[in-house]
């Protein structure tokens, strides 16, 4: 082996060439590695990548603060829809988890007790996951949205280890407190299972969603490898900005009247369609609005039966209800004299002859008679008088076949139907034409504002709750002048006169307190089969537009129901009275109109008391009672889960033969009720309060036996 020798100082060593190259070697491999270390710690970088950069990326964690979305609410700022932390449930089924299911039969029992789903529907999904091997079982729609009563009363359960095996994933949902209340109005929103935010599929939640979608926030830490926050590391919070807060002009109270009118309607008609509105008569502000069919947006329950919103965006052919628009006109230009005479029951255009309702007429009547009896003719008349070109601009500012310019998608504009003399002659009495509720109202704000036409609207306000800022405000705006002061003035008068006037016409929506005045309608239905009208006795469209009190307005409500199922011949003897009248009354009594909340009283709660002792329940004591029947076990009550003022009369149906009730001093709705309560066939003779009756109270009342009911205008309370 070679060696050489070297001097180091005053020694000499003899080396071996292949030991000195091994140690030159490893000494220039430290100096490059002591050169590296140095190079990252300066320059902290490799390959143009940032090394402090990487090393955050591998342990930094960001955590979403999440946003709330914003609130929807009443005119009042109670809540109508919120976000709601809720839960759901899964059971765990795998044995060697020490927390599992040991006794299913006993954990389906106490779940059902809980969350009201059937103890054999649990124990079958159990039973499956068992023969599948499964891990853990969800119980669908029943174990979701669980509140946090439900949660505290199943972890009790568990502690007490009498329940075991139920686990708690924390969602938050999109809570309507009210159930189906204003459902297409308000719409729903729903969390995206992609993306995991909650957006609005129709309805406000739809039309504001991105005013009411809020932007998360987040926390930036670092984690070690254990997973564990390292110390003195700094800590970036971005703090979450909530979605903004809708108000809406709805009044909570007049909604659920209008709620519980349409469950009246509904079940005595049955009919394809139902709709009512509440507007202030001043201000165009929506106060009600309801339909039928509809859904509960929580729960999805009766969603698909109805896409629209029948506010905005479903037009039909009004009927008679349309006539008020063409008798403004009319006056405003100077063509309509009550007192003129003109000849009823048929008019010819083109070679048709179009009958009045009652085809031979009724001779030659005023024209304030033919509005009574809601002519055909003297509506073709008085178009002919206008001339059809200013009749049709008439129509157009009234804002017929054009969009209220509202904030809904989809609001349709609705035909005016001109194109040949029969659509021109028709479109007078409200056929051939659509319209939609919207506009309805719309249009009658022109006549009852001086022919000033108000804008309906149902948003108050949206508020940005992080800063207060109020994003945008809703206040009354005018459209137009449509008629002139004069014309408004004298229009309202002769809508006044339909209702109970000379030719005492429409006795049905006489009112127990207040002078209601409007116009009836009864519209003819396009056949979606065979093409033309329905051909079908009662099918039609039945409706009423109207106002109270008749002398000072305070609101407008519209009313419609289409193609009865049942009672079909009641839409024709009665019309919309059943849902209408204690719509109106009660809402201008929650209004206090006319009167001082002294005299008002207090809204009393009513609660279901069916199947409850008529003498244990209580009711008689709180409650102006009227009974039905000789037992002691209710079986049906009106009103119920409503609530009720100190002068309205509670209905109670018991077992046991059905009786004769004391109808005495009972206003002609109550009576109406009452008797349809009961199952007793009446006839009523007058108006006003039920003053005698043929079969005296306490008798048995057999299935065929016809009540006579005389009635007279004087109340019994005065």
């Amino acid at each position: 082996m070679t060696r050489i020798k070297l001097r180091i100082g005053k020694y000499k060593r003899t080396v071996s060439v292949h030991a000195l190259l091994i140690n030159v070697g490893i000494g220039v491999l430290f100096l490059l590695l002591i050169w590296q270390f140095a190079y990252l710690m300066i320059g902290k970088t490799v390959d143009d990548e940032d090394l402090t950069a990487h090393g955050n990326a591998k342990f930094a964690r960001s955590q979403i603060n999440d946003a709330d979305r914003g609130n929807i609410l009443d005119r009042e700022g109670n809540v109508l829809a919120s976000d709601m932390e809720s839960y759901r449930i899964a059971l765990i089924l795998d044995e060697d988890y020490p927390d599992h299911v040991n006794n299913p039969e006993e954990t389906a029992e106490i779940l059902s007790d809980i969350i009201g789903m059937d103890a054999d529907d649990i124990m079958e999904r159990i039973e499956d996951g068992q023969e599948q091997d499964r891990m853990q079982v969800e119980l669908g729609r029943e174990g979701q949205d669980i509140t946090y009563n439900q949660k505290l009363e199943m972890e009790e359960l568990k502690q007490d280890q009498k329940l075991g095996g139920v686990t708690f994933t924390t969602e938050t949902k999109r809570f309507y407190p009210n159930g189906n209340f204003a459902s297409h109005l308000l719409g729903f929103a729903e969390r995206n299972e992609e993306s995991g935010v909650i957006s609005g599929q129709m309805g406000i939640e739809r039309t504001y969603n991105e005013l009411l979608t809020g932007t998360d926030g987040s926390t930036d830490f670092i984690k070690d490898l254990w997973g564990n926050i390292v110390p003195s590391t700094d800590t970036e919070v971005s703090a979450p900005e909530d979605g903004a807060d809708v108000q809406l002009t709805i009044d909570s109270n007049i909604q659920l009247y209008v709620e519980e009118s349409l469950d009246i309607m509904d079940e005595h008609f049955e009919p394809e369609e139902l709709f009512a509105v509440v507007a202030d008569a001043e201000t165009g502000e929506i106060l009600g609005t309801g339909q039928r069919p509809s859904f509960n947006p929580r729960t999805r329950e009766g969603f698909g039966n109805s896409w629209l919103n029948m506010l905005y965006q479903y037009s039909f052919e009004p009927g008679s209800t349309f006539k008020v628009f063409g008798l403004a006109a009319a006056i405003d230009a100077g063509e309509y004299d009550p007192n003129a005479v003109y000849e009823s029951g048929s008019f010819d255009v083109d070679g048709h002859t179009i009958y009045d309702w009652e085809r031979e007429g009724w001779g030659n009547i005023t024209y304030n008679e033919g509005m009574q009896y809601s002519s055909n003719a003297l509506m073709m008349l008085l178009q002919d008088r206008v001339g059809e070109d200013r009749m049709l601009e008439y129509y157009q500012d009234f804002g017929f076949g054009q969009s209220t310019e509202s904030e809904f998608i989809g609001e349709v504009p609705g035909v005016i139907g001109w194109d040949n003399e029969l659509q021109r002659k028709t479109t007078s009495f409200g056929q051939t034409s659509t319209v939609t509720p919207i506009q309805m109202i719309q249009g009658m704000t022109a006549i009852l504002n001086g022919g000033q036409m108000k804008k309906p609207y149902v948003v108050e306000s949206i508020t940005d709750p992080n800063t207060g800022e109020v994003l945008q405000e809703g206040k009354e705006e005018t459209v137009r002048q449509v008629i002139s002061e004069e014309a408004a003035d004298e229009t309202q008068a002769e809508i006044n006169s339909l209702i109970d006037g000379t030719m005492e016409r429409n006795p049905q929506y006489v009112l127990d307190d207040y002078d209601m005045a409007g116009k009836t309608g009864t519209a003819q239905v396009i056949d979606p089969d065979g093409g033309g009208y329905i051909d079908e006795p009662y099918q039609f469209l039945t409706s009423f537009i109207g106002y109270a009190p008749a002398d000072d307005p305070e609101i407008i409500v519209y009313y419609g129901v289409k193609l009865a199922g049942k009672n079909a011949s009641d839409t024709w003897d009665y019309g919309v009275m059943h849902g209408l009248n204690p719509l109106v009354e009660r809402s201008l009594k929650y209004l206090e109109v006319g009167e001082s909340s002294e005299e008002t009283g207090q809204m009393t709660d009513i609660g279901n008391h069916t199947g409850e002792s008529l003498t244990e329940s209580g009711i008689t004591d709180q409650f102006n009672v009227r009974v039905i029947g000789d037992g002691d076990e209710i079986v049906d009550h009106y009103p119920k889960d409503s609530s009720m003022l100190p002068d309205e009369t509670l209905v109670v149906k018991t077992d046991g033969e059905i009786t004769m009730p004391d109808m005495t001093g009972l206003s002609k709705r109550e009576a109406i009720i009452a008797s349809e309560l009961a199952g007793i066939h009446i006839t009523l003779e007058g108006e006003g309060y039920v003053t005698t009756q043929s079969t005296e109270e306490g008798a048995p009342v057999g299935e065929d036996e016809e009540v006579e009911l005389t009635l007279s205008s004087n109340d019994p309370d005065d």
